[in-house]
Protein backbone atom coordinates (compact mmCIF):
# COMPACT_ATOMS: atom_id res chain seq x y z
CA UNK A 1 0.00 0.00 0.00
CA UNK A 2 1.79 3.45 -0.97
CA UNK A 3 0.76 6.77 0.43
CA UNK A 4 0.85 9.72 -1.27
CA UNK A 5 1.36 13.27 0.04
CA UNK A 6 -1.89 15.72 -0.75
CA UNK A 7 -0.14 18.55 -3.47
CA UNK A 8 -0.47 21.40 -1.59
CA UNK A 9 -1.60 24.49 -4.14
CA UNK A 10 -0.48 28.01 -3.06
CA UNK A 11 -3.26 30.23 -2.52
CA UNK A 12 -5.81 27.67 -1.99
CA UNK A 13 -7.20 25.13 0.50
CA UNK A 14 -9.36 22.32 1.22
CA UNK A 15 -13.03 22.85 2.40
CA UNK A 16 -14.05 20.24 5.09
CA UNK A 17 -17.51 21.63 4.80
CA UNK A 18 -18.03 21.53 0.96
CA UNK A 19 -16.59 18.11 1.14
CA UNK A 20 -12.94 18.40 0.15
CA UNK A 21 -13.19 21.10 -2.43
CA UNK A 22 -10.12 23.27 -3.33
CA UNK A 23 -11.43 27.20 -2.31
CA UNK A 24 -9.44 30.28 -2.86
CA UNK A 25 -8.10 31.65 0.06
CA UNK A 26 -8.15 35.31 0.87
CA UNK A 27 -5.69 37.33 2.30
CA UNK A 28 -6.96 40.33 4.18
CA UNK A 29 -4.78 43.15 5.41
CA UNK A 30 -5.77 43.72 8.92
CA UNK A 31 -5.54 48.11 10.20
CA UNK A 32 -3.24 48.68 12.53
CA UNK A 33 -6.01 50.72 13.93
CA UNK A 34 -8.07 48.32 14.45
CA UNK A 35 -6.37 45.80 15.60
CA UNK A 36 -6.83 44.90 18.96
CA UNK A 37 -4.05 45.10 20.90
CA UNK A 38 -5.80 43.52 24.31
CA UNK A 39 -8.90 41.76 25.86
CA UNK A 40 -10.94 44.27 27.38
CA UNK A 41 -12.51 44.16 31.02
CA UNK A 42 -16.54 43.77 31.66
CA UNK A 43 -16.15 47.20 33.00
CA UNK A 44 -14.13 49.09 29.99
CA UNK A 45 -16.70 46.99 27.81
CA UNK A 46 -19.36 48.16 29.40
CA UNK A 47 -18.42 51.74 29.17
CA UNK A 48 -17.52 52.05 25.55
CA UNK A 49 -21.03 50.42 25.37
CA UNK A 50 -22.39 53.48 27.34
CA UNK A 51 -20.62 55.60 25.16
CA UNK A 52 -21.19 54.52 21.83
CA UNK A 53 -25.17 54.51 23.17
CA UNK A 54 -24.69 58.19 23.89
CA UNK A 55 -24.35 58.99 20.46
CA UNK A 56 -26.02 56.48 18.40
CA UNK A 57 -28.89 56.82 16.43
CA UNK A 58 -32.24 56.19 18.21
CA UNK A 59 -34.33 54.97 14.84
CA UNK A 60 -32.95 52.47 12.48
CA UNK A 61 -33.92 55.55 9.40
CA UNK A 62 -32.04 58.43 10.93
CA UNK A 63 -28.78 55.95 10.23
CA UNK A 64 -29.39 56.37 6.47
CA UNK A 65 -29.80 60.02 6.30
CA UNK A 66 -33.91 59.65 5.14
CA UNK A 67 -36.01 61.29 6.78
CA UNK A 68 -39.43 58.73 7.33
CA UNK A 69 -42.98 60.29 6.17
CA UNK A 70 -45.38 59.60 8.83
CA UNK A 71 -49.69 59.66 8.14
CA UNK A 72 -52.02 59.82 10.18
CA UNK A 73 -54.46 57.23 10.01
CA UNK A 74 -57.41 57.88 8.61
CA UNK A 75 -59.66 56.29 11.75
CA UNK A 76 -56.37 56.78 14.45
CA UNK A 77 -58.66 58.48 17.26
CA UNK A 78 -61.34 55.26 16.71
CA UNK A 79 -58.51 53.19 18.33
CA UNK A 80 -59.14 54.24 22.05
CA UNK A 81 -62.56 52.86 22.02
CA UNK A 82 -61.91 50.27 24.12
CA UNK A 83 -65.88 49.59 24.67
CA UNK A 84 -66.09 48.15 21.45
CA UNK A 85 -64.03 45.19 21.77
CA UNK A 86 -65.04 44.88 25.54
CA UNK A 87 -68.52 44.27 24.05
CA UNK A 88 -67.37 41.88 21.45
CA UNK A 89 -65.60 40.11 23.83
CA UNK A 90 -68.49 39.78 26.28
CA UNK A 91 -68.52 36.87 28.63
CA UNK A 92 -70.70 34.37 28.13
CA UNK A 93 -74.36 34.59 28.39
CA UNK A 94 -74.42 38.16 29.03
CA UNK A 95 -76.55 39.60 26.21
CA UNK A 96 -79.75 42.49 26.32
CA UNK A 97 -82.93 40.64 27.14
CA UNK A 98 -80.83 37.12 27.83
CA UNK A 99 -80.54 35.61 31.35
CA UNK A 100 -77.46 34.64 32.65
CA UNK A 101 -76.33 31.51 33.24
CA UNK A 102 -73.82 29.94 35.83
CA UNK A 103 -71.00 27.98 34.16
CA UNK A 104 -71.53 24.32 34.06
CA UNK A 105 -68.81 23.73 36.78
CA UNK A 106 -68.17 19.64 35.58
CA UNK A 107 -67.66 19.19 31.39
CA UNK A 108 -67.21 15.64 29.66
CA UNK A 109 -66.82 14.95 26.06
CA UNK A 110 -69.16 11.81 26.39
CA UNK A 111 -71.86 11.81 24.43
CA UNK A 112 -75.34 11.99 26.92
CA UNK A 113 -78.07 10.85 23.80
CA UNK A 114 -78.04 7.16 22.65
CA UNK A 115 -77.56 7.24 19.50
CA UNK A 116 -79.96 4.29 18.79
CA UNK A 117 -82.42 6.31 21.27
CA UNK A 118 -85.65 6.11 18.45
CA UNK A 119 -85.88 2.30 18.24
CA UNK A 120 -87.17 0.29 21.35
CA UNK A 121 -85.07 -2.22 22.96
CA UNK A 122 -85.19 -5.75 22.93
CA UNK A 123 -86.91 -7.81 25.32
CA UNK A 124 -84.72 -9.37 28.02
CA UNK A 125 -81.83 -7.03 26.61
CA UNK A 126 -82.04 -3.92 28.89
CA UNK A 127 -79.89 -3.16 31.82
CA UNK A 128 -80.92 -3.80 35.15
CA UNK A 129 -80.35 -0.70 37.49
CA UNK A 130 -79.81 -0.61 41.12
CA UNK A 131 -82.92 1.66 42.40
CA UNK A 132 -82.18 3.39 46.28
CA UNK A 133 -84.74 5.16 48.30
CA UNK A 134 -84.52 7.80 50.64
CA UNK A 135 -84.65 7.69 53.92
CA UNK A 136 -83.64 3.73 53.10
CA UNK A 137 -85.11 -0.03 54.71
CA UNK A 138 -82.52 0.46 57.55
CA UNK A 139 -83.10 3.87 58.18
CA UNK A 140 -86.40 3.51 59.10
CA UNK A 141 -86.10 0.55 60.87
CA UNK A 142 -83.07 2.23 63.06
CA UNK A 143 -85.19 4.91 64.04
CA UNK A 144 -88.11 2.98 64.87
CA UNK A 145 -86.13 0.23 66.93
CA UNK A 146 -84.16 3.11 69.07
CA UNK A 147 -87.34 4.34 70.42
CA UNK A 148 -87.91 4.08 74.21
CA UNK A 149 -91.26 2.46 74.67
CA UNK A 150 -93.31 2.27 77.88
CA UNK A 151 -96.35 -0.81 76.90
CA UNK A 152 -99.72 -0.67 78.58
CA UNK A 153 -102.72 -2.43 78.44
CA UNK A 154 -105.79 -1.73 77.01
CA UNK A 155 -108.89 -1.17 77.83
CA UNK A 156 -108.62 -0.74 81.79
CA UNK A 157 -110.53 -3.33 83.24
CA UNK A 158 -111.10 -3.95 86.80
CA UNK A 159 -108.62 -6.97 88.18
CA UNK A 160 -111.73 -8.58 89.86
CA UNK A 161 -112.39 -12.36 89.98
CA UNK A 162 -114.99 -11.69 87.45
CA UNK A 163 -112.67 -10.28 84.78
CA UNK A 164 -110.32 -12.80 84.52
CA UNK A 165 -110.89 -13.85 81.02
CA UNK A 166 -111.23 -9.88 79.64
CA UNK A 167 -108.11 -9.30 81.32
CA UNK A 168 -106.59 -11.83 79.72
CA UNK A 169 -107.89 -11.19 76.38
CA UNK A 170 -106.52 -7.28 76.53
CA UNK A 171 -103.94 -5.79 74.00
CA UNK A 172 -100.84 -4.40 74.78
CA UNK A 173 -100.46 -0.97 73.07
CA UNK A 174 -96.64 0.46 73.22
CA UNK A 175 -96.51 4.34 73.98
CA UNK A 176 -93.17 6.07 73.14
CA UNK A 177 -92.20 7.31 76.04
CA UNK A 178 -88.97 9.66 74.66
CA UNK A 179 -89.14 12.98 72.91
CA UNK A 180 -87.95 11.79 69.65
CA UNK A 181 -91.86 11.66 68.62
CA UNK A 182 -93.65 14.53 68.09
CA UNK A 183 -97.18 15.00 67.48
CA UNK A 184 -99.36 17.51 65.76
CA UNK A 185 -102.76 18.37 64.56
CA UNK A 186 -104.99 18.56 61.51
CA UNK A 187 -108.63 18.77 60.88
CA UNK A 188 -110.87 17.05 58.36
CA UNK A 189 -113.41 17.66 56.16
CA UNK A 190 -115.86 18.00 58.77
CA UNK A 191 -114.12 20.71 60.86
CA UNK A 192 -113.42 17.87 63.43
CA UNK A 193 -109.53 17.66 64.72
CA UNK A 194 -107.17 14.66 65.04
CA UNK A 195 -104.04 14.24 66.76
CA UNK A 196 -101.13 12.37 64.60
CA UNK A 197 -97.64 12.08 64.20
CA UNK A 198 -95.76 14.48 63.06
CA UNK A 199 -91.68 13.32 63.68
CA UNK A 200 -89.95 10.05 64.95
CA UNK A 201 -86.70 11.02 65.12
CA UNK A 202 -85.13 12.34 61.76
CA UNK A 203 -88.03 10.93 59.91
CA UNK A 204 -91.14 13.70 59.51
CA UNK A 205 -94.72 12.99 58.60
CA UNK A 206 -96.84 15.14 57.02
CA UNK A 207 -100.22 16.34 59.10
CA UNK A 208 -102.24 17.83 55.84
CA UNK A 209 -100.41 21.26 55.10
CA UNK A 210 -97.37 20.23 53.40
CA UNK A 211 -96.66 19.94 49.41
CA UNK A 212 -94.01 18.81 47.97
CA UNK A 213 -92.59 19.33 43.94
CA UNK A 214 -93.74 16.33 41.97
CA UNK A 215 -95.23 15.86 38.74
CA UNK A 216 -98.75 15.56 37.07
CA UNK A 217 -100.85 15.40 34.09
CA UNK A 218 -102.55 18.48 32.75
CA UNK A 219 -104.27 18.15 29.18
CA UNK A 220 -102.42 14.88 28.09
CA UNK A 221 -98.56 16.95 29.25
CA UNK A 222 -96.67 16.24 32.19
CA UNK A 223 -95.88 19.33 34.19
CA UNK A 224 -94.25 20.22 37.24
CA UNK A 225 -96.66 21.08 40.54
CA UNK A 226 -96.68 21.57 44.38
CA UNK A 227 -98.77 18.34 45.59
CA UNK A 228 -100.11 18.39 48.72
CA UNK A 229 -98.86 15.28 50.90
CA UNK A 230 -102.24 13.09 52.39
CA UNK A 231 -102.03 12.96 56.28
CA UNK A 232 -99.25 10.57 57.48
CA UNK A 233 -97.11 10.48 54.23
CA UNK A 234 -93.44 10.69 55.07
CA UNK A 235 -91.77 13.56 53.76
CA UNK A 236 -88.46 14.01 51.96
CA UNK A 237 -88.54 10.56 50.02
CA UNK A 238 -86.64 10.61 47.00
CA UNK A 239 -86.22 7.67 44.86
CA UNK A 240 -83.10 7.41 42.43
CA UNK A 241 -80.91 5.24 39.89
CA UNK A 242 -77.89 5.39 40.96
CA UNK A 243 -75.89 2.36 38.88
CA UNK A 244 -76.15 -0.46 36.91
CA UNK A 245 -76.45 -3.70 38.81
CA UNK A 246 -73.18 -4.96 38.76
CA UNK A 247 -71.59 -1.97 37.95
CA UNK A 248 -69.89 -0.76 41.22
CA UNK A 249 -66.27 -0.27 41.65
CA UNK A 250 -64.40 -1.42 44.19
CA UNK A 251 -62.47 1.57 45.68
CA UNK A 252 -59.96 0.44 48.03
CA UNK A 253 -57.10 0.62 46.10
CA UNK A 254 -57.83 4.16 45.43
CA UNK A 255 -58.80 5.06 48.53
CA UNK A 256 -55.47 3.81 50.26
CA UNK A 257 -53.58 5.42 47.60
CA UNK A 258 -55.42 9.27 48.61
CA UNK A 259 -54.97 8.05 52.09
CA UNK A 260 -51.16 7.26 51.38
CA UNK A 261 -50.85 10.82 49.68
CA UNK A 262 -53.00 12.91 51.40
CA UNK A 263 -51.81 11.87 54.82
CA UNK A 264 -55.31 12.56 56.31
CA UNK A 265 -57.16 10.58 58.88
CA UNK A 266 -61.00 9.24 58.19
CA UNK A 267 -63.87 10.87 59.40
CA UNK A 268 -66.61 8.83 61.62
CA UNK A 269 -70.28 9.79 61.40
CA UNK A 270 -70.89 13.30 62.89
CA UNK A 271 -73.09 13.63 66.43
CA UNK A 272 -76.35 15.19 65.34
CA UNK A 273 -76.99 18.22 67.39
CA UNK A 274 -80.17 20.18 67.94
CA UNK A 275 -80.12 22.94 65.48
CA UNK A 276 -80.71 26.15 66.98
CA UNK A 277 -82.84 29.17 65.74
CA UNK A 278 -80.57 31.46 63.67
CA UNK A 279 -80.87 35.52 64.81
CA UNK A 280 -80.30 37.93 61.49
CA UNK A 281 -77.88 40.47 62.47
CA UNK A 282 -76.35 43.36 60.69
CA UNK A 283 -72.78 43.44 59.52
CA UNK A 284 -71.73 45.93 61.70
CA UNK A 285 -73.53 44.78 64.83
CA UNK A 286 -71.93 41.66 64.75
CA UNK A 287 -68.49 43.62 64.74
CA UNK A 288 -69.49 45.07 67.44
CA UNK A 289 -70.87 41.86 69.73
CA UNK A 290 -67.23 40.38 68.74
CA UNK A 291 -65.16 43.00 70.03
CA UNK A 292 -67.58 43.37 72.92
CA UNK A 293 -66.91 39.40 73.53
CA UNK A 294 -63.08 40.26 73.17
CA UNK A 295 -63.08 43.24 75.80
CA UNK A 296 -64.89 41.37 78.30
CA UNK A 297 -62.63 38.45 78.14
CA UNK A 298 -59.56 38.50 79.80
CA UNK A 299 -58.02 35.57 79.10
CA UNK A 300 -58.72 34.06 75.50
CA UNK A 301 -59.53 30.10 75.33
CA UNK A 302 -56.89 28.33 74.17
CA UNK A 303 -56.48 27.65 70.19
CA UNK A 304 -56.72 23.76 69.49
CA UNK A 305 -55.91 23.00 65.74
CA UNK A 306 -56.92 19.62 64.93
CA UNK A 307 -54.95 17.31 62.22
CA UNK A 308 -56.71 17.54 58.30
CA UNK A 309 -58.37 14.52 57.54
CA UNK A 310 -61.49 13.20 55.05
CA UNK A 311 -65.22 14.21 55.31
CA UNK A 312 -67.60 11.20 56.56
CA UNK A 313 -68.55 11.13 53.08
CA UNK A 314 -68.25 9.66 50.03
CA UNK A 315 -67.00 6.71 50.44
CA UNK A 316 -65.12 6.45 47.50
CA UNK A 317 -62.18 9.41 48.25
CA UNK A 318 -61.88 9.58 44.26
CA UNK A 319 -64.91 11.56 43.78
CA UNK A 320 -63.13 14.50 45.87
CA UNK A 321 -60.31 15.05 43.75
CA UNK A 322 -62.34 15.72 40.59
CA UNK A 323 -59.73 17.87 39.13
CA UNK A 324 -57.34 14.58 38.83
CA UNK A 325 -59.40 12.65 36.78
CA UNK A 326 -58.61 12.80 33.15
CA UNK A 327 -61.51 13.12 30.18
CA UNK A 328 -61.33 11.21 27.49
CA UNK A 329 -58.91 13.28 25.67
CA UNK A 330 -56.81 14.44 28.55
CA UNK A 331 -58.64 16.83 29.81
CA UNK A 332 -59.77 17.74 33.65
CA UNK A 333 -62.57 16.82 34.92
CA UNK A 334 -63.30 19.93 36.57
CA UNK A 335 -62.93 23.73 36.54
CA UNK A 336 -60.64 25.62 38.83
CA UNK A 337 -63.23 27.06 41.57
CA UNK A 338 -61.61 30.27 41.18
CA UNK A 339 -62.00 30.56 37.31
CA UNK A 340 -65.70 30.15 38.21
CA UNK A 341 -66.08 32.71 40.49
CA UNK A 342 -64.05 34.91 38.38
CA UNK A 343 -66.33 34.64 35.51
CA UNK A 344 -69.21 35.11 37.32
CA UNK A 345 -68.22 38.24 38.59
CA UNK A 346 -67.21 39.35 35.52
CA UNK A 347 -70.39 38.41 34.19
CA UNK A 348 -72.33 40.27 36.90
CA UNK A 349 -69.92 43.39 36.47
CA UNK A 350 -70.82 43.46 33.01
CA UNK A 351 -74.65 43.20 33.69
CA UNK A 352 -74.23 46.03 35.76
CA UNK A 353 -72.74 48.74 33.42
CA UNK A 354 -75.46 47.40 30.23
CA UNK A 355 -78.24 48.25 33.23
CA UNK A 356 -76.40 51.00 33.60
CA UNK A 357 -76.01 52.58 30.10
CA UNK A 358 -79.13 54.26 28.04
CA UNK A 359 -80.67 51.67 25.72
CA UNK A 360 -79.50 53.45 22.51
CA UNK A 361 -75.69 53.20 23.60
CA UNK A 362 -76.59 49.73 23.85
CA UNK A 363 -77.78 49.28 20.81
CA UNK A 364 -74.99 51.10 18.80
CA UNK A 365 -72.42 49.21 20.22
CA UNK A 366 -74.27 45.95 19.25
CA UNK A 367 -74.65 47.42 15.79
CA UNK A 368 -71.31 48.02 15.31
CA UNK A 369 -70.21 44.99 16.62
CA UNK A 370 -71.21 43.05 13.15
CA UNK A 371 -70.78 46.84 11.14
CA UNK A 372 -68.56 46.73 8.75
CA UNK A 373 -67.95 51.06 8.50
CA UNK A 374 -68.91 53.76 10.30
CA UNK A 375 -71.56 54.88 7.37
CA UNK A 376 -73.64 51.66 8.09
CA UNK A 377 -74.14 52.96 11.76
CA UNK A 378 -75.20 56.45 10.45
CA UNK A 379 -77.35 55.24 7.23
CA UNK A 380 -79.64 52.74 9.98
CA UNK A 381 -80.08 56.29 11.74
CA UNK A 382 -81.47 58.28 8.52
CA UNK A 383 -77.82 59.56 7.55
CA UNK A 384 -76.31 60.04 4.24
CA UNK A 385 -72.90 60.09 2.19
CA UNK A 386 -70.13 61.81 4.08
CA UNK A 387 -72.79 63.01 7.17
CA UNK A 388 -73.43 59.56 7.64
CA UNK A 389 -69.61 58.48 8.35
CA UNK A 390 -69.42 61.63 10.53
CA UNK A 391 -72.68 60.82 12.48
CA UNK A 392 -71.92 57.07 12.75
CA UNK A 393 -68.15 58.38 14.14
CA UNK A 394 -69.70 60.50 16.46
CA UNK A 395 -72.50 57.69 17.90
CA UNK A 396 -69.57 55.48 18.46
CA UNK A 397 -67.68 58.27 20.50
CA UNK A 398 -70.97 58.54 22.80
CA UNK A 399 -71.40 54.80 23.06
CA UNK A 400 -67.64 54.27 24.18
CA UNK A 401 -67.59 57.12 26.74
CA UNK A 402 -70.84 55.44 28.20
CA UNK A 403 -69.92 52.43 28.60
CA UNK A 404 -66.30 53.19 30.31
CA UNK A 405 -68.37 55.39 33.19
CA UNK A 406 -70.49 52.33 32.91
CA UNK A 407 -67.92 50.12 33.47
CA UNK A 408 -66.51 52.00 36.46
CA UNK A 409 -69.41 52.68 38.45
CA UNK A 410 -70.04 48.63 38.15
CA UNK A 411 -66.32 47.54 39.36
CA UNK A 412 -67.05 50.41 42.21
CA UNK A 413 -70.27 48.47 42.94
CA UNK A 414 -68.92 44.95 43.47
CA UNK A 415 -66.37 46.14 46.09
CA UNK A 416 -68.32 47.48 48.72
CA UNK A 417 -65.65 46.11 52.02
CA UNK A 418 -63.07 47.70 49.95
CA UNK A 419 -64.92 51.35 50.01
CA UNK A 420 -65.62 50.28 53.90
CA UNK A 421 -61.75 50.23 54.79
CA UNK A 422 -60.61 53.25 52.47
CA UNK A 423 -63.18 55.24 53.85
CA UNK A 424 -61.87 54.43 57.66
Amino acid sequence: MTLTKETQHAGFYRSAMCGGMLLLRRTMTVDPDLAVTKERTPAEHRAELTAWGAKAHKYDHQIFGRKIETKKARHRDLANLGALISFRNRPDGVAEGVPTEDPAPIRTNWTLVPANDNEPLEDGFGNERAVEYEPSLDMVEREITNLQMGYRAEPNILATADNGDRLAAREVHGLPSSDEVEYGWYVDDAGKQHKTIIRIGRLKFSDGKQTERGHKLVMDQVVEADIRMPVGAMLGEREKSSRDKGGELDATGSNAHYRWMVKAKSARRPKMSQKKQRVDITKEKGRQMLADAYANTPVLPEVIKREAGFPYSPTNLRQLFIGGRKGKNGQSGSQAWQDISTEKENRETFSRALDAMLDEHVRVLSEAVGAKSLGELGEKRGYRGRHAIDAGRRLLRAANDNFDEAMKLAEYAAEPEDREVSRK
